[in-house]
């Protein structure tokens, strides 16, 4: 295997075990990793409808519908008519669900510093550069990919 070709396994089992990481400390708190996304989320946004999330967090909408649901059922997510147009729902964390919207974001918190625990500054220096790189290539003008964030989507 070629040093190009071990680099590349290399960074995706980095981020296999990180997404493996975050969603044990998510399931600790009786949430998916796309329900703790969702909770983050709305918890930064206020009301947004379902169709804006999905897009907002690249969730295809069939993934939405469901783990929206399941926050629904549990009593996090509130769905009410928009005040401004009232053919339209909108989302919003109740008070249990800015609750468990803090408890994930200590439990991402946590994943965070064991990662920034084993890296010093130039070590996150050269990853930035790196990631830099890679991301301008898979998001540049030549339509290869599609669009992207300018950041890594986090666990």
């Amino acid at each position: 295997m070629s040093s190009r070709s071990e680099f590349f396994e290399r960074f995706r089992e980095v981020w296999r075990r990180l997404r493996a990481v975050a969603a044990d400390e998510y399931a600790a708190l009786g949430v998916g990793t796309v329900q703790a996304k969702f909770l983050r989320h709305l918890g930064g946004e206020g009301r947004i409808s379902q169709a804006e999330l999905s897009r907002a967090t690249d969730t295809a909408p069939a993934l939405t519908g469901r783990a929206l649901e399941t926050l629904v059922e549990r009593g996090w997510v509130r769905r009410k008519r928009s005040a401004e147009d009232r053919r339209r729902y909108v989302l919003e964390l109740t008070a249990e669900g800015r609750r468990a919207r803090d408890q994930v974001v200590k439990a991402r918190a946590a994943v965070i510093r064991r990662i920034e625990s084993v890296l010093d500054e130039r070590d996150v220096a050269d990853f930035d550069r790196i990631a830099a790189k890679i991301l301008d290539e898979l998001t540049s003008a030549s339509g290869r990919a599609r669009s992207a964030p300018t950041r890594p989507r986090s666990p």
